[in-house]
């Protein structure tokens, strides 16, 4: 079976090594632009590693450079200073002087040029008897220094659709001659072919011994790797520059090219075999070590160089100044000038070894690759999967070591990129394909294990997914390597936390208590079950301020042996619960219970500090009546009643606390309410107290009406703006406006606010805001964190809560500490109208003569009820309970009853009207309390009662209940 595997194993790997490099060699040999460039920097690569022989001849630069330039201004020179230039360098016994600089006009500097063209143009000749006769013309100045022999000069060859030079044109093309009939010309080349050409001067031109051309293409990657040796024109073979100034040197006229057995061109000359392809191109070498010398112009002119530094070596003379002369990228440099590039062509023309590439290179590049990949099969048969790691890097290795040695003993310039990447793909692809058939093997000997093991592994997953429960698991460090779905609900991707502890995700306060049970060894009853915790973990969709949920956490310690030691301990598993939702819950029954006990207490105060505060705002109403404006006591008693008023309105609050208020369905405008208050006496003290806070306002202009109390919703922007100028201690600017908006879809804030229509107003401040700790506790009975030298009891903004839900709407705060706080409040909107504003009430539209019952358990209030309506002219009896009062109304009907609605001990005034009905069905009556419960009222009223008088009441506030009752039909 081993035996079968084996060799089904080999023919795998075989083949697979077969096409890979089939397809490589393929791909590589057809040569894509990628792979071309890519070996262009592997083969320069090659090239500058390795060490390149000295140059036989001596090469020397001259520049003309940025001094040369400074010195005698900038370029072209007058011809004949660079004809002194060059005339030096000839005496310095210099054998070959090529001039990389085109003259392709003549020279405007010269006198001869200047008078014919005064001659021309203003018509008169310029005197030129004083200048010597040899420098009338320059171009012949330099003519006749460039007859003295040994000059090169370079022109430009055009080629494709330019069209020829018309000018005459002087270059000199070489004898190329091969031997045999078989090497003819015709059979071994094919050169570029110039159909025009841009040449010197040809008064200079023909001066000058020889010339060459300065064309030269870089490959795809912009960099010049080969120059053309030889070009045609005009059916003729002209030379390089660089192949030209060589020539001359040598004193060469003929070349000779040949063909090798291999298919390799060479041309020869005075002992030098140079390689070219049948193009004619030369592959550039490396660098030679540079010994060489390059000289300033201006150096040379001013005789500061030694005659001999160009004895028996070859010149170049050329421009280097800036703005003078193209920059070309060659391998041993990314930019080179034109002088530099001719001394690298003569450094590699002057080798003892050539760089050498043709086209059966890639073949065997190939060739090689292939071998490679089906060695590499049987070494992947027999090796460990680290051991054919080590054997292919050493592979490719040595291909690079390969080609630099081989390169360097005999010039073949070798890439090793093919059988880089076929080591490296075919390593990959025959080790991939070995894992995968010991991988089929082991599925084959495991197929019902594997199959039974994933059907278990689907069912467990499939049941984690369905528990809401988060289930984890910790290595015995406490770090986290198991968790289950649950944990997408609240976050996403889940990647991040394996790896953790999962004490990262426990909120600050609660490390010291869960330090011990998240990271649980204990198990059985021992174990922790049921440890509320908080985790810094907030559900999707929720609300944005939603830092942390609570949780319950129940875990225990797992072991490898039924033994629990620490040796054989392998780490936790437990199941976090979601309880945030069960926890809000149970904080908002405890806060609706402590709402009931405090609303309990403040009804009963309530209750008993109204009939108490009768007495100083009632009793004042009837002796102000009974005393002059200009008795001294008037102004006291006036006193008496305001202060009894404010205790009123102290005790409304804790009505409006409780929510024991009976909601007044009044009209109001909530621009209406704001300007009121802006124009109260209790607002501009209350802006007098701060004169460096600025308050603005933005009122919609058709903001829209809703129902209400006016009173009560002054009081919620009271408050709320009280707030706000306490939160700016150093000054700062509120904003009130207000606006009608439409909420589509809930809007997910302080707490959500359904669809609907709203009035909005928002008041904004810039103060030192509202810690996130503190947030969800303002609206707290008592909870308060004013210092005790400030206003306020701690039940301001629970009232500003009981009023808002009173009146079905909605509260949305954003705070940031230190950036101020917004408040929004949103009252549903009703499309109803302010009634007209009645009349100023006087006495006179509430006195009668009507017969009234007052019922009330507290004789003070039945004598202060009894007094004021005296006076009103009524005809009053009173009854202390509501027995007492069933009992009087049998013997004599009244026209109205006032019904105090809570008489402990007895009946009543719910149960007493009820009775009262049963035997005048249309008994009128009205209410009155310290307090009343909100259903018993609305039964009363439903029962027929006419209106609600809230005590302690004014004789005003009391005579209009009674006459609006009275009048009612």
């Amino acid at each position: 079976m081993l035996s079968d595997n084996r060799r089904s194993l080999r023919r795998t790997l075989f083949l697979c090594s077969l096409l890979t490099g089939i397809f490589l060699s393929g791909v590589y040999l057809f040569y894509p632009k990628a792979i071309e460039v890519l070996n262009f920097k592997i083969t320069d690569f090659i090239l500058t590693s390795a060490q390149a022989p000295e140059a036989k001849i001596g090469v020397v630069t001259v520049a003309i450079d940025e001094a040369s330039v400074e010195k005698y201004g900038q370029w072209p020179w007058p011809r004949y200073r660079l004809a002194q230039l060059l005339d030096k360098i000839k005496l310095g016994g210099a054998k070959s002087i090529g001039i990389d600089i085109l003259f392709a006009e003549r020279d405007r500097t010269s006198p001869q040029l200047w008078q014919e063209t005064f001659k021309d143009d203003f018509g008169y000749t310029i005197d030129t008897s004083n200048i010597p006769s040899d420098i009338l013309d320059h171009d012949i100045y330099l003519a006749n220094i460039l007859a003295k022999g040994d000059y090169v000069l370079g022109y430009t060859f055009l080629f494709g659709d330019t069209a020829t030079n018309p000018q005459p044109y002087t270059i000199q093309p070489v004898s190329l001659v091969s031997p045999g009939e078989a090497n003819s010309l015709d059979k071994i080349t094919n050169f570029y072919r110039a159909n025009g050409v841009i040449s010197n001067y040809k008064l200079l031109a023909d001066a000058a011994s020889a010339s060459g051309f300065l064309n030269g293409t870089p490959d795809a990657d912009g960099v010049l790797r080969r120059l053309p040796l030889l070009i045609e024109y005009d059916d003729k073979v002209f030379p390089s520059f660089a192949l030209a100034v060589l020539m001359e040197y040598q004193h060469q006229t003929t070349l000779l090219i040949r063909s090798d057995s291999a298919g390799m061109r060479h041309l020869s000359m005075g002992g030098l075999d140079i390689p070219i392809d049948e193009r004619g191109n030369f592959l550039l070498g490396p660098a030679a070590p540079d010994k060489s010398t390059q000289f300033s112009a201006v150096e040379i002119l001013e005789n500061k160089i030694k005659p001999d530094a160009f004895k028996n070596k070859i010149v170049l003379v050329g421009l280097t100044a800036a703005g003078l002369t193209r920059e070309y990228p060659t391998p041993v440099s990314p930019s080179s000038n034109s002088l530099e590039l001719h001394k690298y062509s003569l450094d590699s023309l002057n080798s003892d070894q050539f760089s050498i590439r043709t086209r059966l290179f890639p073949v065997c590049e190939a060739l090689v690759s292939f071998l490679l990949c089906l060695v590499l099969a049987e070494c992947v048969i027999h090796l460990s999967t680290l051991g054919t790691i080590v054997l292919s890097l050493l592979t490719i290795c040595c291909s690079w070591l390969t080609a630099i040695l081989i390169y360097q003993g005999s010039g073949y310039l070798f890439s090793p990129l093919l059988p880089t990447i076929s080591v490296s793909l075919a390593s990959c692809l025959l080790l991939t394909l070995k894992f995968y058939h010991f991988q089929q093997q082991a599925r084959e000997e495991s197929g019902e294990t594997l199959l039974l093991l994933k059907s278990s592994e689907a069912k467990l997953q499939s049941i984690l997914k369905t528990v809401p429960d988060i289930i984890f698991r910790l290595d015995p460090t406490g770090n986290i390597t198991f968790i289950s779905p649950a944990i997408s609900k609240y976050l996403t991707p889940v990647q991040p936390l394996l790896g953790h502890p999962l004490s990262d995700l426990v909120v600050p306060e609660d490390h010291d208590k869960t330090r011990h049970h998240l990271n649980e060894r204990r198990t059985g009853e021992r174990a922790t079950w049921d440890q509320e915790i908080r985790l810094r973990l907030t559900k999707k969709g929720g609300a944005s301020e939603e830092a942390w949920r609570y949780f319950n956490l129940s875990a225990e310690g797992i072991y490898r042996t039924n033994t629990p030691d620490s040796e054989n301990f392998l780490g936790t598993q437990g199941i976090i619960r979601d309880i945030t939702n069960q926890k809000r819950l149970e904080q908002e029954l405890i806060q609706a219970q402590k709402m009931e006990v405090i609303g309990n207490l403040a009804a009963g105060v309530a209750h008993d500090l109204n009939n108490i505060l009768s007495g100083l705002v009632s009793y004042p109403d009837l002796l102000l009546l009974e005393i002059a404006k200009d008795d001294p006591l008037y102004k006291k008693i006036q006193v008496i009643q305001k202060s009894g008023k404010k205790a009123a309105a102290i005790v409304q609050d804790l009505l409006t606390l409780a929510r024991r208020g009976v909601t007044i369905d009044e009209i109001c405008s909530i621009n209406n309410i704001i300007s009121d208050y802006f124009e109260s006496a209790e607002f501009q003290l209350t802006k007098k107290n701060y004169p460096n806070i600025l308050i603005r306002t933005d009122l919609h202009e058709s903001l829209l009406n809703v129902k209400g109390s006016a009173t009560h919703l002054s009081k919620v922007i009271m408050n709320i703006l009280s707030n706000s100028l306490e939160s700016m201690p150093a000054g700062g600017e509120i904003t009130i406006s207000t606006t009608n908006i439409y909420v589509d879809n809930f809007i997910a804030g302080y707490e959500n606010i359904p669809k609907g229509e709203y009035v909005c107003t928002s008041i904004t401040d810039n103060g030192v805001g509202i810690p996130q700790d503190d947030l969800h506790r303002i609206f707290e009975p008592f909870y308060s964190k004013k210092s005790m030298r400030q206003s306020g009891t701690g039940l301001g903004m629970t009232i500003i809560w009981a009023t808002i839900k009173d009146h079905s709407g909605y509260i949305d705060i954003q705070s940031k500490e230190g950036q101020g706080t917004t408040f929004r409040v949103y009252l549903p909107i009703t499309r109803e109208s302010i009634p007209t504003e009645q009349s100023r009430i006087v006495i006179d539209d509430y006195i009668g003569s009507e017969s009234i019952l007052i019922v009330d358990d507290i004789a003070e209030q039945t004598d202060i009820a009894k007094n004021m309506l005296s006076k009103l002219g009524y005809t009053v009896l009173t009854a202390t309970s509501g027995e007492k009062a069933l009992e009087i109304i049998k013997q004599r009907p009244v026209d109205l009853i006032i019904l105090d609605m809570i008489m402990p001990g007895g009946l009543d005034g719910l149960e007493t009207y009820k009775g009262v009905i049963q035997m005048y069905p249309h008994q009128k009556a009205i209410i009155t309390s310290g307090f009343s419960e909100s259903e018993r009222v609305k039964d009363l009223l439903h029962l027929g009662a006419g209106d609600y008088v809230q005590k302690p009441y004014t004789m005003e506030k009391l005579g209009m209940a009674v006459r609006r009752e009275l009048d009612r039909t």
